[in-house]
């Protein structure tokens, strides 16, 4: 009779496959037509009576091994068991990481990283093992950490310095690091040494010599241009640093403006050539406007103005509804919005009795110079008020002066009895240009009236005789003309000086 309790053991099923990648299988080909590497005298193993046979691993025939998953980035020989891990390993070339912490926004390559992370962001109490020695609260997120942790209790040293005469050992790996900095190494060496062949860096921390290793690469980086590409003659050209590439592209390929008036003129880096581009952008907007003025369009539309700065780069419009104006900056369009639409007016008259308000700083002073320029005068103190001994008293222009130009002309007249200023010689020229002057009135011509202009640089000079005369002059002759009045007119200043001066 069966027992009537019977124990039955739960165990788990073996597989009856064999635990191995699904691997294409290939028959062996005659002895004639395998590889050489497949030869009699390979070093590979083979087995009695039989040849192993080959498996297709990215494209190639090599003998069965269990890492048939190899990465196919150029100089990589990595290899895994299954393609999971290959993904994973692929990562590290192409950038990807797609595994990203929800609390700070860190990313990693593996999702075993990001679980890792993501324990640092619970409070110490989390963490599941803890030290039992006494006095010791300390708690650790695996077992291994916290058999370290006991290690370093006992007084357990596995770090030992590997320097010849140097029997020193260290209870952990960042102490020994310093100490080798320290004892075995020239003066501020930092702990992560480059052993690449003739460098001498070293770094702080781990990341940085990694970072470092990449700059000893010749390859890291390509220029992309079309004549640094690759040919079939030639391989492309690689650079260690992006600062070497960058250097390259500056020297070899500077940016160039690609308008045929230009004819390829090279500029030294990408702003200047956009700063440039924006002037043909300007002024192919101004022809278009003086192709519109000139078309003569009788429409009942006002006829279009010049701006001051252009029609070029007016990004910011006025949203108000029936404005439609823009402008070329921001301040520039909030200043009109808080003006226009919303009437602010933050530049007041400081005059008790007057109370005017403006919206720009240029409308308050004008209103100052034309309301209260008298009251002014008449509210200095009469220190101030009242001239000194040997001063003229400059009375006060009013409006029609300043439009008649009687203002001016006394002005003019002070500083040229003070040797200041100098007259303009039209219409006697020839003192000032002895070659031939490009003039539509004259030279010779004494009839006309003398000019009344009165200026103290050679520069305002020139401009003047251009606009108001239509002479142009070199710039050279106006200049050696201008010194020569003003060594004539020191000696007169300087004995009027000595005239006018008390006699001691």
């Amino acid at each position: 009779m069966k027992n009537a309790h019977q124990t039955t053991v739960l165990g788990k099923r073996k597989n009856s496959r064999q635990s191995e990648p699904l691997i294409l299988h290939l028959s062996p080909p005659p002895t004639s037509t395998l590889p050489e590497q497949f030869d009699s005298d390979s070093s590979f193993p083979v087995a009695s009576g039989s040849r192993p046979a080959p498996i297709l691993v990215n494209g190639s025939l090599v003998l069965k091994t269990k890492k048939c998953y190899r990465c196919t980035f150029e100089g990589c020989e990595k290899a895994y068991t299954k393609p999971t891990r290959l993904e994973e390993h692929e990562r590290s070339h192409t950038g990807q990481r797609p595994f990203v912490c929800n609390t700070c926004g860190k990313s990693y390559l593996r999702e075993t990283h990001l679980h890792a992370h993501s324990r640092s962001h619970l409070p110490e109490t989390a963490r599941p093992f803890s030290c039992e020695r006494p006095g010791c609260e300390k708690r650790f997120w695996t077992s291994q950490h916290l058999q370290a942790h006991h290690s370093w209790h006992d007084g357990a040293k596995p770090y030992k310095c590997s320097e010849t005469e140097c029997h020193e050992a260290f209870s952990k790996h960042h102490l020994l690091r310093a100490h080798i900095c320290e004892k075995h190494a020239p003066p501020g060496t930092k702990p992560y040494r480059c052993e690449h062949d003739g460098c001498a860096k070293s770094f702080d921390t781990n990341q940085h010599l990694r970072s470092h290793h990449k700059t000893h690469d010749d390859k890291r980086y390509t220029c992309v241009h079309a004549n640094c590409l690759a040919k079939d003659d030639s391989l492309p050209r690689y650079f260690p640093t992006w600062s070497a590439l960058q250097s390259h592209i500056r020297t070899d390929h500077p940016p160039a403006c690609f308008y045929p008036s230009c004819n390829g003129r090279t500029f030294s880096n990408p702003g200047n050539l956009r700063a440039h581009l924006k002037l043909h952008e300007q002024r192919d907007a101004e022809m278009e406007l003086d192709g519109y003025l000139d078309s003569g369009d009788d429409s009942d539309q006002p006829a279009r103005k010049r701006r001051r700065g252009g029609e070029h780069g007016r990004d910011w419009k006025c949203e108000v509804t029936e404005c439609g104006k823009d402008f070329k900056s921001k301040k520039a369009l909030n200043t009109h919005v808080n003006v226009n639409h919303l009437g602010k007016r933050d530049f007041i008259c400081h005059h008790a009795d007057c109370g005017s308000a403006f919206g720009y700083k240029h409308l308050l002073q004008r209103h100052l110079a034309k309301i209260h320029f008298a009251e002014s005068v008449k509210d200095l103190p009469e220190d101030e008020s009242s001239p000194e001994e040997g001063q003229t008293v400059k009375e006060p222009t009013t409006d029609i002066d300043a439009i008649t130009g009687y203002a001016y002309l006394q002005r003019s007249e002070a500083r040229l009895k003070d040797a200041k200023a100098m007259r303009c010689p039209f219409p006697e020229l020839r003192d000032l240009a002895d070659e031939e002057i490009s003039s539509n009135a004259a030279s010779s011509d004494t009839t006309c009236r003398p000019c009344e202009y009165v200026f103290s640089r050679a520069y305002d000079l020139r401009r003047h005789l251009a606009a108001a005369h239509d002479v142009v002059i070199v710039k050279e002759s106006v200049e050696i003309w201008v010194r020569k009045r003003k060594k004539l007119a020191r000696p007169t200043c300087s004995l009027n000086t000595l005239i006018d001066a008390p006699s001691m």
